[in-house]
This record gives C-alpha cells, sequence and structure tokens, in this order.
C-alpha cells in the first residue's frame, strides 16, 4: 500500500501554481504538488533481486541491464563490447589488449548475425524503429508490429516480397489492432512504399496470419481533423455526435472512417454556422473532396439535422 510523505525541497517549486510543498508517493515515487496536484517528478525503480541466479551465487542476485524487447533483433540479450577501450577502472586500453578487445568486438557482432533469418530481422527492426520514431508511434504498438512480423518470418511468409514492406504492413496491422489513428496513405509517404503494394501485403497477412483485425472507429479521426483544420471543441463535440448518430442507424458500415469522419465536421460546420469548405476539411483529412461531398450527402440526407447546432441540441441527440 502506497505512503504519502510531506517533504521540502530546497529552491524546487511548482512550474503549474508556483507551490513550494509537496508530499512523496512511496509506491510510485512520484513528487506531487499540495496545493494543485501536479506530479513534478516521476519515477519507478525496480530494487529487487533478478529472478534468474547461478547456482552457489545466490547472495549475488542484483537486477542489472535492460529488459527483454522485442523491438532488438536478439531481443536485447546479447553481449555487447563497447567501443570506448576503457577498462571497467576508467584506464584507456592500449596495446595488445586494443587489438586483442577490437576482434572480439568484430567477431561478436559477426556472431549476432550469423544466419539470413538474424539478418533479416536487425535489418528489420532498424526500419521498424525509423519508421516509429518518424510517425511518433507507441512503443508498445511498435513491439506489437515486431512480434507480428516475427510470426511472418517464422512462417517463411517473407520469401518473395520486400522486407520494408512487410514490416510497414505489419505496423498498420498493430496500429489498427491498438486503435491508433493512422492510415495506410500515412505509412507509405512516410516509407516511400507504394500504398497499393503495402494493401496487397496487408491483406496477406491478415490472411495467412489469421488476424481479426477491430473495426476502425471514425470518431479516432475526428479530433485530430478538426485540429488540422483549425476547429474548436465545439466543433468536435458536434462531430462526435454526429457521427454516433449516424452509427445508430448504421451508415458508418462499409465506409472510409476517415472520409466518414471528415464529412460529419464539416456538416456540424454547416450547422454551426463555420465557414470551412469541403475543400478545406478534405485536405485537413487528407481524402478527395469528392469523397467528403458523397459521404456529406448520405448524413444530411438521412438524419436531417436542423441548424443551428446548439450545445442543447447536441446534448438532447
Amino acid at each position: 500500500m502506497s505512503k504519502r510523505v510531506g517533504v521540502n525541497v530546497t529552491g524546487l517549486k511548482c512550474d503549474q501554481c508556483g507551490g513550494t510543498e509537496f508530499v512523496r508517493e512511496s509506491e510510485r515515487e512520484e513528487l506531487i504538488c499540495v496545493s494543485c496536484g501536479n506530479v513534478l517528478q516521476s519515477q519507478k525503480i525496480e530494487t529487487g533481486p533478478e529472478w534468474r541466479f547461478i547456482e552457489g551465487e545466490e547472495e549475488k542476485r542484483v537486477r542489472v541491464g535492460m529488459p527483454p524487447t522485442l523491438l532488438m533483433q536478439d531481443k536485447g540479450l546479447s553481449t555487447l563490447i563497447g567501443a570506448e577501450n576503457e577498462d571497467s577502472s576508467g584506464r584507456r586500453i592500449v596495446g595488445r589488449a586494443k587489438r586483442d578487445i577490437s576482434r572480439l568486438r568484430k567477431w561478436q557482432q559477426r556472431i549476432s548475425v550469423y544466419s539470413s533469418k538474424e539478418r533479416n530481422l536487425s535489418f528489420a527492426m532498424r526500419k521498424l524503429n525509423k519508421i516509429g520514431e518518424k510517425l511518433e508511434v507507441p512503443y508498445s504498438t511498435l513491439e506489437r508490429a515486431s512480434y507480428l512480423y516475427r510470426m511472418a518470418l517464422d512462417q517463411d511468409l517473407i520469401r518473395g516480397r520486400s522486407i520494408n514492406s512487410i514490416v510497414i504492413a505489419s505496423l498498420f496491422a498493430a496500429l489498427r489492432y491498438d486503435g491508433v489513428p493512422r492510415t495506410l496513405r500515412e505509412l507509405s509517404e512516410a516509407s516511400d512504399i507504394p500504398r497499393k503494394e503495402l494493401a496487397r501485403d496487408y491483406r496477406m497477412l491478415v490472411k495467412e496470419l489469421r488476424l481479426k483485425m477491430p473495426v476502425v472507429d471514425p470518431l479516432l479521426h475526428v479530433r485530430r481533423i478538426a485540429v488540422s483544420a483549425g476547429l474548436d471543441k465545439r466543433i468536435v463535440a458536434a462531430a462526435v455526435k454526429v457521427v454516433r448518430l449516424a452509427q445508430k442507424k448504421r451508415l458508418t458500415g462499409g465506409k472510409d472512417p476517415r472520409s466518414f469522419a471528415a464529412a460529419a465536421i464539416y456538416y456540424s460546420c454547416e450547422l454551426s454556422g463555420i465557414d470551412r469548405s469541403q475543400r478545406d476539411i478534405a485536405i485537413a483529412a487528407n481524402v478527395t473532396e469528392v469523397t467528403v461531398r458523397n459521404r456529406y450527402n448520405d448524413l444530411s440526407n438521412e438524419l436531417r439535422l436542423e441548424a443551428p447546432l446548439t450545445v442543447e441540441k447536441i446534448r438532447q441527440g
């Protein structure tokens, strides 16, 4: 059970309210401002023993090194010989010992990718980390994408196909599974791989790995499109209500979620008297103007909402 202890840190002030009184939560190691509740520091350090140990050395069980990760070809469990050429005390390694260390480092790198599968994984994980950093993809989603790629590699689905394309297709599947609003077009532009090729490899992964992908909710795209179009939260709330009403009438089935969200935003702007053209919304959503117009016609003909669209009408449904 966590405990909160009052502490005073000399020279530290809350960046939100300027308060100088804090409490420290023992379980999460968080430093919290008493006045406004702002968390200034958060550090969770595992101080328990390592689970594995060598027989006869139980007293030396300490937790060292990074945890295993699927984003590295060897899952981060291999030995890494550094390039600083210094010993444990910080003294420089020179002469014959330096040459021996360089030779060990070279052979260690060769052994770590001794097979074609290991070389494939090494290249794929570098590509996945690069695209993930470029698109700011969550770490957990990147690990899921790595797991899907490893499954495809184990089932020999990579043979005859582009490694880059399968990596991005695995990432797209992971993004859809975790509900992260990224489109195939965005991945195509970030990776310089044709969208048609990515779509083909994505369908192959879903079929061969027997993945059950969730249906993408248009609500995931509403806020992002509204921000790109420079609209406020009032339009976001109205567009969310429009999408929910359309879902109740089953108008979203078989439609592109991003274009449907764009049409809902344009419909909300029109009902609220906000001057935004279909072209502006289409550019913000990265879809065609014709698509926005078609989805807007579906919404206006089926929902028949009346202007002006006020907060009270939104709440009443």
